[in-house]
Parts: C-alpha cells; sequence; structure tokens
C-alpha cells in the first residue's frame, strides 16, 4: 500500500523547558517545597517541562513521582550521578553542554554580493503585542498574557496575581503575586514602580515575600534571573 502523505514531519521548533537542579541528597524535602510551589504558583508549576540537574546521588524514583503528582513533566535528566537511574527509569540523559558541537565547521561559502539594505519592521510586527490592563487588579483576581508582556498601569493588590509568557511592567505597587516567563523564557523580568510583593517569580524560579523584603521596598525595581539566580533590585521604569 502506498501512502499519500508521510507518517512524521519534523519542525525545528524550541520548547520552553525548565531545569530542576537538586540540592540535597535526601529527598524528604521535596514534596512539602512542590507543595509550597504549587500554592504560590500554580499556573507557572501544572504543565512546567523539566530537566533534572543534580551533582549528588538521590532517590530518582521518588523525585519522579514528587514532581509528577504536581503537574511536571520530566522529559531528561543531564550527565551526573543520576544517569544511570534514569536510563533504567527510560529518561533520556542529555549533556550539560548540549550546546556546544565538536563538529568541525564547515567549509566557508565563496562570498555573496551585499544584500540591498531592507527597511526595519517595526517591533510589533515581529511579535505578539502586549496584553495591557488599565483598571487596578484587586485581591481574588488573575491576569495571564498569553504569548506575550504583560502592561498593568495600576496597582496590583494584595492576593492578586499577574501571570505572563513575556515580561510584566507594574506602573503602580505591586502588592500581589507576579509570575513572568511561566513558560521557560529566562530572559523575562518583572518590573514595577512600587515593590511590596508577596511572590515574584521568573521562568518557575521564586522568591517569596521574607525574601523580597530584603531589596528595594516601596521603590523602583526589576526582577531577573542571572546565572538561574532570581535578583531583585532597584530600576526605575
Amino acid at each position: 500500500m502506498t501512502r499519500s502523505r508521510p507518517a512524521l514531519e519534523l519542525k525545528g521548533r524550541m520548547l520552553p523547558i525548565t531545569r530542576v537542579r537538586v540540592l540535597e541528597s535526601d529527598p524528604a524535602g521535596v514534596r512539602p517545597q512542590l507543595a509550597e510551589m504549587v500554592r504560590q504558583m500554580p499556573q507557572a508549576v501544572k504543565g512546567m517541562s523539566v530537566v533534572i540537574d543534580s551533582d549528588v546521588d538521590t532517590d530518582l524514583a521518588a523525585l519522579l513521582a514528587a514532581l509528577r503528582e504536581v503537574g511536571i513533566q520530566p522529559l531528561a535528566v543531564s550527565e551526573g550521578p543520576l544517569a544511570e537511574a534514569a536510563r533504567a527509569a527510560g529518561l533520556p540523559v542529555v549533556s550539560r553542554d548540549s550546546g556546544k558541537s565538536s563538529a568541525a565547521p564547515p567549509p566557508a561559502p565563496a562570498p555573496a554580493p551585499p544584500p540591498r539594505p531592507v527597511a526595519p519592521q517595526p517591533v510589533a510586527a515581529q511579535r505578539k503585542p502586549a496584553r495591557v490592563v488599565a483598571e487596578p487588579i484587586r485581591s481574588g483576581q488573575q491576569i495571564y498574557a498569553d504569548g506575550c508582556d504583560l502592561i498593568v498601569l495600576n496597582t496590583v493588590s494584595p492576593g492578586a496575581e499577574v501571570i505572563a509568557d513575556g515580561c510584566i511592567h507594574i506602573y503602580g505597587k505591586l502588592a500581589g503575586r507576579a509570575l513572568a516567563g511561566v513558560k521557560g523564557d529566562e530572559s523575562a523580568r518583572v518590573f514595577c514602580r512600587k515593590l511590596d510583593a508577596e511572590l515574584i517569580a521568573i521562568a518557575g524560579i521564586y522568591a517569596v515575600a521574607e525574601q523580597i523584603k530584603a531589596g528595594p521596598k516601596d521603590a523602583p525595581a526589576m526582577a531577573y534571573l542571572d546565572d538561574g539566580r532570581l535578583k531583585i533590585e532597584a530600576h526605575k521604569i
């Protein structure tokens, strides 16, 4: 029988993947921390795709079960002490340095004539426009910007939650929760004019109120990731 169409198709799309780094060998502390993450940012945790990275040996089966119970999807394990257990569990083992290639570069092609200059396209034509919310975000409300940045022209009250796949800009006081880059975009940032947040998270890495208080309280601030660590510092918007 001859097929009229192919059975498989390959597409070069990059999927958002978060790295989960194991810091302790004792798995007993995993479940309480995951439960707290689910309570603080359920939208970001459920369905999150992760690669497990560890320099310590631990019970991989228990770790996988705890992650899957809260809706996190382990895709692979990095090379290291958990590699053998990962293969036994049927999970791929990936290189921590997978971005580099050992293959020799191809020979340089003959120089082509310079292309004609092309007028730059406006940013709005290159990506989905930001979602803009003018009214205050009140306690109990949740605002989500799907596939774009979120701009809030007013305040985010305690008990309110603003979520975006991209960056979050708040031109009032941030007193609730702000979760940016929830599909794994580690370049996302959170900006606010007055910082008094209950929680800030970027690509699943978060800080709660007790940690945020060490930053610029009631002042303009920016939160971003630096080498996998969440930093919050003064920044005018």
